[in-house]
């Protein structure tokens, strides 16, 4: 007869292999066993602001974020390599927050005072940035998507960057989503944050990319019990 112990083990080795299976069927590209909580920060490639270096060469289609017909990017000229400027959206971080509860810290001693630590509302913990995208040529160079989390000062106004995606760096082919993840620490009350989310497209004769999301969140991959 099996203890309450064991079936309890049983019951969360199936619960945590069947959640597994269905963040990985429902994640596309990310890790197997990936998941991530809320709170969490999200937009739509076709909600973000578009810079000045792509009037005229890019459209929205629903929540996409592509090249428009068949523009391309400018080459630069004078090098033995061109240098290709992308089109570019900017997505504002609108700060979120977590609430931690009150809690009490008993007394070490008899008759001592217990600590008590108010209420109080922290940055969400992030860690992980997820793109959603397509890039028509995998880690060929003619086509190509980048998104950048960056963080500015509120004292200084220095920007520098937390994590950054690459489509280059991978082989696939068709629309899909991946997550960079990042040990950085967000903080709303000392930066502001922001998503750049770049398109490159060298030729008419490669299809266009195409920026999909951006989501901010907490994950990590589920450790099913052997």
């Amino acid at each position: 007869m099996k203890t309450q112990s064991t079936i309890r083990k049983l019951l969360t080795g199936l619960i945590g292999a069947s959640a597994a299976m269905m963040a990985t069927t429902a994640s596309a590209a990310l890790p197997q066993g990936w998941s991530d909580t809320l709170p969490a920060w999200t937009a739509t490639a076709s909600s973000c602001s578009t810079d000045e270096n792509t009037a005229g060469k890019y459209e929205f289609a629903g929540a996409q974020f592509r090249f428009l017909g068949s523009n391309v990017s400018n080459a630069s000229t004078g090098s033995l390599i061109p240098v290709y400027q992308p089109i570019t959206v900017r997505c504002n971080v609108a700060p979120v927050h977590d609430y931690v509860p009150a809690t009490t810290t008993p007394a070490p001693d008899p008759g001592g005072i217990a600590i008590t630590t108010p209420a109080d509302w922290v940055s969400a913990n992030w860690n992980a940035m997820i793109v959603s995208y397509k890039d028509p040529d995998g880690m060929g160079t003619g086509a190509q998507f980048t998104a950048t989390l960056k963080k500015i000062n509120r004292t200084t106004f220095a920007e520098s960057t937390v994590a950054s995606f690459n489509s280059n760096t991978k082989a696939v082919l068709t629309a899909s989503q991946d997550v960079k993840t990042f040990s950085q620490v967000i903080d709303f009350s000392k930066f502001e944050y922001y998503v750049e989310i770049n398109l490159v497209r060298t030729s008419a004769a490669v299809a266009t990319p195409v920026a999909y999301s951006v989501r901010l969140t907490n994950g990590s991959v589920a450790v099913v019990p052997q």
